[in-house]
């Protein structure tokens, strides 16, 4: 549950970031944008002025403009003048100005009567002389448009504009299917997850009717009388209990990662905990080992399920004895630190590289060890201690050195008894 919190958690964060991403990046391209529409502002500014001072040096030109507008009464210069001499000359003078300020997009060229022009400080892709009635008449200004101004604004910023709208879109579809790949994998592991627990409730009725048979077999005066086959039956009994431990050990594992709460009670932890290191003492005496349990505390109440917190306690020896070289030495401890109680579990198995440290408790994670495969197991046990421990709100985690062991050291909030 956990890690689907924290997953949704950073799926949300990375798209928030990609929002900011792009609204960074939007807000750049305007800002970039603006400041070239200014820049192209002052060049015209500039591009102007140029081009008053070289029409006020000729007189040819202002003679023309004086005979269009002064005595003809109208309002634009172009269509009189379109076809004369001077007007190619004032367009040569245009062409030479704007050039000289790197402006290279299409213009419209007039030269009008500002009271009458509709353009006159109304579009912003029109600019005018403001000094040009000065030298010729009153209310006279040389007026220029750029048609195209945006389109030449994108193309002074083109090689960034372009950069910036491929990165947006590579981040976005990188985003998607980051988003696409992993609802496929929670799929696969939620039918996976399925599968396994509908194969694991399906071991339940034959592993009833074994025990069942068993049962039956044993009250048999023949087989009770037999030694032997007393034997047989007694281990059938043993690996039967085994079995379906581990059948319900699976299930409790996929009720909690399903969401559905255990039954929980104020449990001692301390009387469990030997309990079940109490039941380890013949295998391991039969390696000529050890368990050892320290308890250094009173505090041992915590809210939990017994039967869930056994199998914490029965996983974490049963790795210890089969991941061990020599005779196997456990030692368990039990102490409190302010409202925790803490429970330790030490060995002199063959412990854990640091690089594999961060994966054991995943599920179905196995420790690699070459071409030897001299332990049996599936990789659920250790995930089964961190699900069943962070369930009740604790925490577990591992110190290991190769070839020295293992310490396992659980978290878990103390909870007065009732």
């Amino acid at each position: 549950m956990r890690n689907n919190k924290l997953q949704v958690f950073l799926i949300t964060i990375t798209f928030l970031s990609l929002l900011a991403l792009l609204a960074i990046q939007v807000s750049w391209i305007l800002k970039a944008a603006d400041i070239q529409e200014k820049q192209f502002n002052h060049s015209v500014k500039l591009a102007i002025n140029l081009i008053v001072d070289k029409v006020s040096q000729d007189d040819s030109i202002c003679k023309g403009v004086a005979d269009c507008i002064g005595k003809g009464g109208k309002t634009s210069c172009y269509k009189s003048m379109y076809n004369r001499i001077e007007w190619s000359r004032l367009d040569s003078i245009v062409q030479f100005a704007l050039k000289q300020y790197n402006i290279s997009t299409t213009y419209e060229l007039d030269i009008v009567d500002t009271r009458k022009d509709q353009d006159f400080k109304t579009c912003k892709k029109t600019y005018f002389s403001n000094s040009l009635e000065n030298i010729l008449l009153q209310n006279v200004e040389l007026k220029i448009k750029f048609p195209k101004k945006r389109e030449f604004i994108v193309a002074q910023i083109g090689a960034i504009f372009i950069s910036s709208i491929i990165l947006i879109i590579l981040v976005s579809i990188s985003f998607l299917l980051i988003v696409k790949y992993y609802k496929r994998e929670k799929m696969l592991y939620r039918n996976t997850r399925d599968f396994i627990n509908n194969i694991t409730h399906e071991f339940k009725t034959p592993i009833t009717n074994i025990a069942l048979a068993n049962s039956m077999i044993s009250k048999d005066s023949k087989v009770a009388a037999d030694q032997k086959l007393n034997h047989y039956t007694s281990i059938i009994r043993v690996e039967q209990k085994k079995l379906r431990n581990r059948v319900e050990g699976l299930l409790d594992i996929a009720r909690i990662e399903n969401g559905n709460k255990t039954v929980c009670e104020t449990i001692d932890i301390c009387n469990i905990i030997r309990c079940t290191a109490d039941s380890y003492k013949v295998q391991v005496n039969e390696l000529n080992g050890s368990i050892e349990y320290q308890k250094l505390s009173d505090k041992c109440t915590v809210h939990a399920d017994k039967e869930q917190f056994q199998i914490v306690v029965s996983n974490l020896i049963d790795n210890a004895i089969k991941y061990c070289n020599e005779a196997p030495v456990i030692r368990l401890k039990t102490y409190h630190k302010s409202d925790n109680i803490f429970f330790e579990i030490q060995d002199n198995g063959i412990g854990i590289k640091h690089e594999h440290l961060s994966q054991i408790f995943e599920k179905y994670y196995r420790v690699p060890t070459g071409d030897v495969h001299n332990v049996k197991g599936f990789g659920i046990g250790l995930s089964t201690v961190k699900t069943i421990i962070e369930s009740i709100n604790g925490t577990v985690e591992v110190q290991s050195k190769p070839g020295k062991g293992s310490t396992f050291i659980i978290k878990l909030p103390f909870c007065s008894p009732v």
